[in-house]
């Protein structure tokens, strides 16, 4: 404090008043310097006063940064730039597998040899921290205590001291093994979703909301002449223009717009080799767990070949169509054969067949033509002896005789073709009963039986009946007896045949056939039903007996027949009819 100097002159005239008026100066200035003295230590006071709230305040700040500092879940240090540990947190130490940050502050003399597992990555760690004074989620990987290994997540800034230079590196790293593991798992699952998907022969890829590729499988790929993982983050338009081609996203929109997946429809589009492909394409969303739209799968089928063999089928139906037109309009007579794809045997064996006694009448004929011109001229002559009459009565005797056998042959072949044609005007529907009806035909079939040393057994349900055609179903049974007959029991060998009827169904009868003859071998079984096919065509059979059974059964009757036969071990013929036989026109 500083006190005003006075210059008082106490002599001279005005020396007793100028005493009164110094001291009351002097008086003015005591008051003056204690009022001086008394602010001085009202200001000494506050700032005693403000610097112990700093003080506290500064306690309590360390205090609450310490508790943090103590408390935190993630690793908290303090190193030197050359790699000492100067401070760590309780759960930095926990994270390393140390019991105390002392221990572990004890333990490290070098973080870079210590704590590092690849120290090239601690030197990356103080390049970035010269370069930017900073780091943000550098990832490492660490040794613990143990030597176990986890990935820190580092983010550090450094320290300097007044004149600039780093005097320290404060920073928090986290624990993210966990996360890292997680990663590598999502990885993984990602790789084997990528493997698997490019197993698929057909196009399969996810697009995000933006229409970019976030998954393409390598089918897809080759069509695009691109690398997988090349085209992430790309969209169609992109790829596709690299070799001029182009593709709207216009149906990924729909799927975003609606909600829905658009069901399969076909699109197509060139490919990188500039050919046109077509597909069959389905899209639809992927849903977050809230239900929002986050991407688009796409999963497309090649159809090209489909549709080659699509129109290819198309020219054949065509070209068959138009054959069967031909066929139908040529031979109608021919159309249950067709059924059967037999059409071709079926022509050859009626030519082979009529061909043997119309070419043996044919050359009679023409013998007995010239016999009776060299009679004739013999007439004419007057030359005529009655050897050479008696000759030519004997040839045309012989040469008639031929030619009635031959042509009753080629007449009952005829016939015979004329069932294989189904000729439906023989027999009219009736109501009758299955066996009253059997009965009959057995009957009938019973003189033939004695001269063939045959037992035949008849075992029918009463009271079965049927509206059907009893003259073909009489036929059937007929014809597979004779079948036997003439395969099963050739020689005139000993043997049995069963005949049994039973109701199968409300709608349907059971009727069976069996012998217990020679059999057949899997060759003939398979061709048994087909026209002209016999095994005793050099002693006059033809081929038609089981051709005209199946017809019969299959057309007329309306019905189904399986056979059954192996060699020595006898035939089988299940056949299922109907108990209402089809009209006239239902079985065409």
């Amino acid at each position: 404090m500083l006190v005003p100097q006075l210059a008082i002159d106490l002599t001279g005239p005005g020396a007793l008043i100028g005493a009164g008026v110094i001291a009351g100066l002097i008086g003015a200035a005591l008051g003056y310097a204690v009022a001086l003295a008394g602010r001085w230590r009202s200001a000494a006071a506050g700032e005693v006063a403000r610097r112990s709230l700093a003080e506290r305040r500064f306690a309590e700040a360390e205090e609450s940064y310490r508790k943090l500092f103590d408390s935190s879940i993630d690793g908290i240090y303090v190193t030197t730039p050359d790699g000492q540990l100067l401070n760590a947190n309780p759960a930095l130490a926990r994270m390393m597998g140390y019991v105390s940050a002392r221990e572990l502050i004890d333990a490290v003399a070098d973080v870079a040899g210590t704590i590092y597992l690849d120290p090239a990555m601690r030197a990356e760690y103080q390049n970035r921290m010269a370069r930017d004074g900073m780091v943000r989620e550098f990832e490492y990987q660490a040794r613990r205590r143990d030597g176990s290994v986890l990935w820190l997540s580092d983010s550090a800034t450094t320290v300097r001291d007044e004149a600039g230079k780093v005097v320290r590196y404060e920073g928090v790293v986290r624990d993210i093994t966990n996360q890292k593991r997680a990663e590598g798992e999502v990885a993984e699952g990602r790789r084997r979703l990528q493997e698997v998907i490019d197993t698929v022969p057909a196009v399969i890829n996810v697009k995000d909301m933006r229409m970019r590729y976030v998954l393409m499988n390598r089918y897809m790929a080759n069509i695009f002449n691109i690398e997988p993982e090349d085209a992430i983050g790309r969209t169609t338009s992109d790829i596709m223009s690299r070799y001029g081609a182009d593709k709207t996203d216009e149906n990924d929109r729909r799927v975003i717009e609606s909600g829905q997946e658009l069901g399969f429809y076909e699109e197509e589009y060139v490919d990188s080799s500039g050919v046109m492909r077509q597909w069959l394409v389905n899209k639809l969303p992927l849903r977050d767990s809230d239900g929002e739209i986050r991407q688009i799968v796409t999963v497309a089928l090649d159809i090209g070949e489909r549709k080659r063999n699509e129109q290819e089928m198309r020219k054949a139906r065509d070209a068959a169509e138009a054959t069967l037109q031909h066929l139908r309009e040529t031979q109608n007579s021919l159309i249950e054969a067709e059924k059967l794809a037999a059409l071709g045997r079926l022509v050859a064996g009626v030519a082979h067949e009529v061909n043997n006694p119309v070419g043996i009448s044919l050359t009679v004929a023409s013998s007995l033509e010239r016999k009776a011109a060299i009679f004739a001229e013999e007439v004419a002559r007057g030359a005529l002896r009655r050897s050479s009459l008696n000759e030519f009565v004997e040839t045309s005797r012989s040469a008639a005789a031929q030619l009635v056998g031959n042509l009753n042959r080629a007449a009952e072949l005829i016939q015979s073709f004329k069932q294989v044609a189904a000729d439906r005007n023989y027999s009219d529907q009736r109501s009758f009963n299955l066996a009253d009806l059997t009965d009959q035909v057995v009957m009938s079939l019973r003189p033939g039986i004695r001269k063939q040393n045959l037992t035949l057994s008849v075992e029918c349900e009463p009271g079965l009946m049927m509206n059907s055609y009893p003259g073909p179903y009489g036929q059937v049974l007929t014809n597979l007896f004779l079948n036997s007959v003439a395969h099963a029991f050739p020689g005139g060998e000993a043997g049995k045949v069963d005949i049994k009827a039973r109701a199968c169904g409300p709608d349907h009868v059971e009727v069976e056939y069996s012998d217990n003859g020679r059999g057949m071998s899997p060759e003939i079984r398979r061709r048994a039903f087909d026209p002209f096919f016999t095994t005793r065509r050099d002693e006059g059979g033809t081929g038609l007996g089981l051709h005209i059974v199946y017809s019969i059964v299959t057309s007329r009757l309306g019905g189904q027949i399986h056979l059954e036969s192996e060699p020595d071990k006898g035939t089988h013929v299940r056949m299922i009819l109907p108990r209402h036989a089809p009209g006239e026109f239902a079985a065409s």
